[in-house]
C-alpha cells in the first residue's frame, strides 16, 4: 500500500497492522472453538468438510482495518451496517473456501460484540480509507475486467444506431462521474471527440455534456478538449453551440490563465448568432471574463508603475490576444456596445430596475481598460523599431473600439485630454505600408471622437494636430487615411473654434486642381475625393463664413467635366464626391437634372461599377440620417441646415429628417428593388443594404419588397440569401398578412431572377448549369419552414401556387415559369402528411373544375383539323384533273400557279386562315398546366405512399394529427418526357389532346399502379413529342365549350372549406372513355 514507517496512521502508538492482525487470531480462535463445539454433534464425515482458516494474511489485515474504520468512523446506522455487509460478501464471494469459514466471516462483523477491545483507540485518516478500498478493489474481478469493458463502450460509440451511441455515451459517463480521470485517457479523448461530430444533435450535446459536467473540477482534463469543443461554437443545433459556448466559459472561469483565446474567437463569431439565444449567451460569457468585478479583484496592481490593478491588465491582454485573431474588430465592438448597456438581461431583470452601483462598477473597470491599453501603446512604441510597429495595432484597435461605443471612456475626469495629448505625435510617422495606414486611422478617429468632448483643448495640441492633418490629407497615399483626417480636421475645427478658415483653404485648393488644365487622372481622382468628404464634413462650418459656397458651381463643374467622361474611374470618383455632397445636402436629390444623373447610375445597361457606386451614395446618406436620429434620441445638440434659396425643405436634424428621408427614398425606390435583382452579386448586395437600412426605418411600407426578399432567398451568394431570409423573419412576425399576401408574386420574381441568374455563364458555376433548379430549392424550403407551424399560412402559401395554374382571359403564365412551379412545390420540406394531402385536395378541386372543359375544347379544335384534311384531299384531287386536261390541250402549258396547287393544298391543311390562333394557344396552354399538375400529382402519391382512399378522405375540417410520421421516398420529380411547346398550327393540337387524355386515364389508377410499373419497367416507352400523332376518330360529340373555363376562374377566390372533391364517373364502352365531370 506504499505506507512507511514515517507515516502517522493513529493517534497513539498502537500499530494498525499489528493489533488487526492480533484481532484475527483472536477471531480465529472463537471461530476453532464454535466448530468444536459443533464438532460434538456433527459426524465424523462432517468433520472433514469443515475447515480450519490459514495463517493471518496481510490482506485479511488490511481488510480488517477497513472494516473497524467502517464500524468507528461511520454513523452507527442501517447505511453503515449495510456497507460492512457488503465488503464482507465480497470478500466472501472471492475466497475459494469460504463456504466452509462463514462463522469466520460473520466474527469479522461483529468483532466488536466478541472482542472486549476493538480498536477504539484507532484514528485511521479517511484519505489513508479510500487508499485502502482502492487497494482492496483492484483485486476484485469488476476490477480486473474494466479495461475490456471499457473497450467494448468505447467500441459502441461507433454504432450505427444513435440510440445505441447514446446509450454507450451514458454508460462511459458513469465511469467517468466516478473517476473524472478517465477522461485524460487518450482512448477516451478520441472516442469522446468523435461522438462531437455525430449525425444526431442528442448524441453531440450529451458528449459535450459528459465533459462539461467534470470542466471546473477538473480543469487540466477540459484543456485537452477545449480545441475540440471549441469547434462546436458553429454547430447546427442551437443546444450544442450554447453546451459548447457554457463549457469553454466555465473553463476560463476555473483556469483564468490558460490559453484561450483561439476558443474566444470562436465564441465571439456567434455574436450575431440567428438565434437570440445564443447572441445573450455569448454576451453574457464576455461579460463575466471581462468586465464583471470579481471580489479582491483591485488589491495587486502591476507591476511595471502603472496605477491599473493586475486583474484589468490580465484580462486587457486577454482582449488584445484575442483581436490579433480576429480579421476585424467589429464583433468586439458589439459585445462592448451590448455589455456597456446589459441587453444580454432577461426582461425580468430589466423590468425590475438595474442596479446603478453595477453600472458605475462597469464603467470603471472599462474605463481603466483603456487606460491600460493607454500604457501598452506607449510601452510597446517605447520598445520597438520602424519594422515592429505593427504590433501596436492591436492595442489601438481595441482602444477604438471602446471610443466607437462610449468615447467618454476615453476622457477621464483628471485630465480629459491625456489621451488626445498622448496619441498625437503618432501621426508623424511617416512610415507608407499597410499596417501604418491602418494604424494611423484607428488613432486620428480616437482624436476625432474624443476632441468634441473636451472643454478646451490645449492650444499647442490643437495647432500641431492642424498642421499634421493638412499634411496627410494633401500627401498621404492612403485616401482611407485621408477619410479619417477631414473628419478629424472638422471636428477640430468647430470644437476648438478655429473656424472655418483651414477647410476654405482646402476646398478651394481641390477646386482649383478640378477646374484647371491638369490631365492626371490620379490627382484629379485624388481631388474629386476630398472635395467630396470637405464638403460633407465641414458643410455646417462653411456655411457659417463670409464666403458662402456656391453648390450648383461645384455640381455643374462635377456634371459638365467628370461625368460625362469617357474616363471610367474618374466616373465613379466624380459620383463619389457627388454622394458626399448630396449628405450635406440631401434636398438636392429632389431636383430633377439630380434625380436623373441617379437614375441613371442605376439603370440595368451601365457598368457594374456604377451601380455600386450610385447605391453607395444612397447606403451613406440613410447610415448618415440613421446616426443623426440616434443623436438625436440621445440628446446631443443639433446644428440646423441652412437652406440655399429655393423652396426650403424642413430640417429639424439636418438629413436625419426623416420626412425628407422617406421621400428621397421613395423617389429612387424602384431603382433600388430592381438592382437587388441585378446580374452581379456585388450590386445586388449593395441594394440589398440599403433595403434592410430602409426596413429598420420604415420609410416604404414593407410590402412593396416581399416578392424581391423572395427571390433573393434563392440567391447562390449566400451572404445575400441569408440577408434577405433574416429580413424576411422580421417582416413575417411583424406583419404576417403582408408577407402571405405577396408569397405568389414573390415565387413568380424568383423565376424571373432564376432565369437572369442561369443566363449569366459568367456567374453560374459548373454544378449549377448541370441542375439549375437544385440552387432554387433551399431558398424556398427556408420560406415554407417561416410559415410552416400555422396550417392556415402553409395552406395559402401552396394554394398561391396552384393558382397560377388557372390562368385568366387577360394573360396566363409561361410555360416556363410553371414547370418552375412544379419543381418547387415538388421540393417542399413536408413533415406532416396533411402537407402533402392538402396539395393534392387543391391539385384535385383544380383537375375536377377544369379538366372537362379543357378537354372539350381540345376535341373540337382536333375535329376541326380532320374537317380541314378532308376538305384538302378533295381540292387536291379536282385541282389534279384540271392539270392534267390543261397538260393535253394542243400547244397547252399549265399554270404556274395551278401546277403548285397540290404543293399549296397540302400545306393548307395547317391553314389559320379561319382559326384563332390566341384562342388555341391558350386552350393548350391550360391542357399543358393541367398535365403538370397531373404529373405532380402523381410524383406526391408514389414520393409519400398516399393511396386514392386517403386522399379522398382528406377533409380542411379535420384537426391534423399531432405527432404522426410522414413516410418519404427518395424519388425524383421527372417531368422531361411532357411536351411543353405550344402548338403553330391546328394540326399540333392533336399531340397536345392525345398527351392529356392519357394523363387523365392515369389519373384515375392508385399509386400502387404507378410504383408497381416503376419498379418493375413495363411501362410503355413514352411518345416522342417531336412526332404528330393522329387522335382516334371521335364518334360523340361532348359539352363544356369554353364557359367551363369561367368557372374556374370564379373559383380562385373561395375559400378552401367550400369545395367537395367529388369523384369523375368512368364509363368505359369498346376502346373509348368518358368522362363526366361534376360541374361546381
Amino acid at each position: 500500500m506504499g505506507a512507511g514507517s514515517q507515516e502517522n496512521l493513529q493517534r497513539d502508538s498502537v500499530c494498525p497492522l499489528c493489533f488487526c492482525k492480533q484481532q484475527l487470531s483472536v477471531l480465529q480462535s472463537y471461530y476453532e472453538l464454535e466448530n468444536k463445539e459443533k464438532g460434538k454433534r456433527a459426524s465424523t464425515a462432517h468433520k472433514k468438510k469443515t475447515a480450519i482458516p490459514d495463517e493471518v494474511t496481510a490482506v485479511d489485515t488490511v481488510q480488517q482495518i477497513l472494516l473497524n474504520y467502517l464500524q468507528e468512523a461511520g454513523p452507527q446506522d442501517d447505511g453503515n451496517l449495510f456497507s460492512r455487509w457488503f465488503y464482507l460478501c465480497m470478500w466472501y464471494k472471492e475466497d475459494i473456501s469460504s463456504q466452509e469459514k462463514i462463522i469466520y466471516y460473520l466474527a469479522r462483523l461483529k468483532s466488536k460484540e466478541i472482542l472486549r477491545d476493538s480498536g477504539s483507540g484507532l484514528a485511521l485518516s479517511r484519505d489513508w480509507a479510500k487508499k485502502i478500498c482502492l487497494a482492496l478493489g483492484q483485486k476484485n474481478s469488476f476490477s480486473r475486467g474494466f479495461d475490456k469493458i471499457l473497450s467494448l463502450l468505447l467500441a459502441s460509440l461507433r454504432e450505427n444506431s444513435p440510440v445505441i451511441r447514446a446509450k454507450a455515451l451514458r454508460a462511459v459517463s458513469s465511469i467517468v462521474e466516478a473517476d473524472p480521470e478517465v477522461l485524460g485517457d487518450k482512448r477516451v479523448q478520441s472516442a469522446v471527440e468523435g461522438r462531437f461530430c455525430d449525425s444526431a444533435i442528442s448524441v453531440r450535446e450529451a458528449a459535450l455534456e459528459l465533459v462539461g459536467r467534470h470542466i471546473a473540477s477538473h480543469p487540466d482534463v477540459g484543456l485537452k478538449y477545449i480545441e475540440k469543443v471549441a469547434e462546436r461554437i458553429k454547430d447546427t443545433g442551437v443546444s450544442v453551440r450554447k453546451r459548447a459556448i457554457k463549457i469553454i466559459r466555465d473553463l476560463c472561469a476555473s483556469n483564468p490563465n490558460a490559453d484561450t483565446s483561439h476558443a474566444f474567437v470562436e465564441i465571439i463569431s456567434r455574436v450575431n448568432d440567428e438565434e437570440s439565444s445564443v447572441q445573450d449567451l455569448v454576451c453574457k460569457t464576455f461579460y463575466e471574463l471581462w468586465f464583471d468585478e470579481p471580489s479582491g479583484s483591485h488589491k495587486h496592481l502591476v507591476a511595471d508603475g502603472s496605477s491599473v490593478p493586475m486583474e484589468i491588465a490580465t484580462k486587457t491582454e486577454q482582449i488584445v490576444d484575442m483581436l490579433r485573431k480576429m480579421p476585424n474588430h467589429q464583433p468586439l465592438i458589439t459585445i462592448i456596445k451590448r455589455s456597456l448597456t446589459l441587453e444580454f438581461l432577461p426582461q425580468s431583470s430589466k423590468a425590475a430596475g438595474i442596479n446603478s452601483s453595477m453600472m458605475t462598477s462597469l464603467r470603471k473597470r472599462c474605463e481603466l481598460i483603456c487606460r491600460r491599453l493607454l500604457e501598452r501603446i506607449l510601452q510597446v512604441e517605447e520598445g520597438a523599431d520602424n519594422e515592429t510597429k505593427i504590433h501596436t495595432l492591436p492595442y489601438v484597435l481595441v482602444l477604438q473600439a471602446f471610443c466607437i461605443v462610449n468615447p467618454t471612456l476615453c476622457t477621464p475626469v483628471t485630465d480629459p485630454s491625456q489621451f488626445v495629448v498622448t496619441l498625437q505625435p503618432y501621426l508623424k510617422n511617416k512610415v507608407d505600408s499597410k499596417s501604418t495606414a491602418q494604424l494611423l486611422e484607428s488613432i486620428i478617429f480616437v482624436i476625432d471622437a474624443v476632441i468634441p468632448l473636451i472643454r478646451k483643448p490645449p492650444q499647442t495640441v490643437v495647432e500641431e494636430l492642424e498642421q499634421d492633418l493638412k499634411q496627410m490629407i494633401v500627401r498621404h497615399s492612403f485616401l482611407t487615411v485621408v477619410h479619417a483626417c477631414i473628419k478629424c480636421l472638422s471636428a477640430l475645427s468647430s470644437a476648438a473654434g478655429r473656424g472655418p478658415r483651414l477647410l476654405e483653404y482646402l476646398v478651394n485648393l481641390f477646386y482649383k486642381h478640378l477646374s484647371g488644365p491638369n490631365s492626371d487622372g490620379q490627382v484629379l481622382g485624388r481631388s474629386l475625393f476630398c472635395l467630396g468628404l470637405l464638403l460633407r464634413y465641414g458643410y455646417k462650418l462653411l456655411a457659417t463664413s463670409e464666403n458662402q459656397l456656391d453648390f450648383p458651381k461645384i455640381l455643374e463643374l462635377l456634371k459638365r467635366r467628370y461625368l460625362s467622361k469617357d474616363d471610367f474611374s474618374l466616373k465613379v470618383r466624380a459620383m463619389q464626391a457627388l454622394g458626399y455632397i448630396l449628405i450635406a445636402k440631401p434636398d438636392f436629390m429632389l431636383r430633377k437634372d439630380i434625380l436623373n444623373l441617379i437614375e441613371a447610375s442605376l439603370s440595368s445597361d451601365v457598368d457594374y461599377r456604377l451601380k455600386i457606386q450610385g447605391l453607395q451614395n444612397l447606403y451613406e446618406y440613410l447610415r448618415d440620417a440613421e446616426s443623426q436620429l440616434t443623436a438625436d434620441s440621445t440628446g446631443k445638440p443639433t446644428v440646423p441646415y441652412a437652406t440655399n434659396g429655393g423652396s426650403e425643405v424642413p430640417v429639424a436634424a439636418g438629413a436625419g429628417d426623416t420626412n425628407i428621408c422617406g421621400g428621397i427614398i421613395q423617389l429612387y425606390w424602384n431603382s433600388i428593388l430592381e438592382r437587388s435583382l441585378d446580374m452581379n452579386d456585388q450590386v445586388r448586395h449593395a441594394a440589398l443594404k440599403i433595403v434592410e437600412i430602409v426596413l429598420r426605418q420604415g420609410l416604404v411600407h414593407p410590402i412593396t419588397c416581399v416578392p424581391h426578399l423572395i427571390a433573393l432567398e434563392t440567391d447562390p451568394m449566400e451572404g445575400n440569401s441569408k440577408l434577405a431570409h433574416h429580413l424576411l423573419m422580421n417582416m413575417n412576425e411583424k406583419y404576417p398578412s403582408f408577407f402571405e399576401s405577396r408569397l405568389g408574386d414573390g415565387l413568380q420574381m424568383s423565376f424571373r431572377f432564376f432565369e437572369t441568374i442561369v443566363s449569366n455563364h459568367n456567374v453560374v458555376a459548373t454544378n449549377m448549369k448541370s441542375n439549375p433548379i437544385a440552387f432554387v430549392k433551399p431558398g424556398i424550403s427556408r420560406i415554407y419552414r417561416l410559415i410552416r407551424a400555422n396550417r392556415n399560412s402553409r395552406n395559402k402559401f401552396v394554394h398561391s401556387i396552384v393558382r397560377k395554374f388557372i390562368s385568366d382571359s387577360r394573360s396566363y403564365p409561361t410555360i416556363g415559369f410553371l414547370v418552375y412551379c412544379v419543381e418547387v412545390l415538388a421540393s417542399l420540406p413536408f413533415t406532416s402528411p396533411d402537407e402533402p394531402l392538402y396539395l393534392v385536395y387543391d391539385i384535385n378541386r383544380v383537375i375536377q373544375i377544369r379538366a372537362g372543359a379543357i378537354e372539350a375544347n381540345l376535341k373540337n379544335w382536333t375535329s376541326m383539323d380532320q374537317q380541314q384534311d378532308v376538305v384538302g384531299q378533295q381540292d387536291v384531287v379536282g385541282q389534279q384533273d384540271m392539270v392534267d386536261n390543261v397538260m393535253h390541250e394542243p400547244g397547252g402549258y399549265p399554270d404556274q400557279n395551278l401546277a403548285d396547287s397540290p404543293e399549296k393544298m397540302r400545306n393548307n391543311s395547317c391553314s389559320t386562315s379561319d382559326v384563332d390562333m390566341a384562342k388555341l394557344q391558350e386552350d393548350c396552354h391550360d391542357a399543358i398546366a393541367l398535365q403538370l399538375l397531373l404529373k405532380l400529382k402523381r410524383h406526391l402519391k408514389i414520393v409519400y405512399s398516399l393511396t386514392d382512399a386517403r386522399c379522398q378522405a382528406f377533409s380542411l375540417k379535420d384537426p391534423p394529427k399531432p405527432g404522426e410520421a410522414i413516410s418519404k421516398q427518395n424519388i425524383p420529380l421527372n417531368i422531361n418526357n411532357t411536351n411543353i411547346s405550344l402548338p403553330s398550327c391546328l394540326q399540333d393540337v392533336a399531340l397536345v389532346y392525345q398527351d392529356f387524355k392519357t394523363l387523365l386515364r392515369e389519373d384515375s389508377m392508385d399509386y400502387v399502379l404507378y410504383t408497381s410499373a416503376t419498379v418493375q419497367k413495363k411501362r410503355l416507352t413514352p411518345r416522342s413529342s417531336s412526332k404528330v400523332r393522329r387522335p382516334v376518330a371521335v364518334t360523340r360529340g361532348r359539352g363544356g365549350g369554353r364557359g367551363g373555363r369561367g368557372g374556374g376562374d370564379d373559383d380562385d377566390d373561395t375559400d378552401d372549406d367550400d369545395w367537395i372533391g367529388g369523384p369523375r364517373v368512368l364509363e368505359f364502352t369498346g376502346g373509348r372513355v368518358t368522362r363526366q365531370r361534376v360541374q361546381v
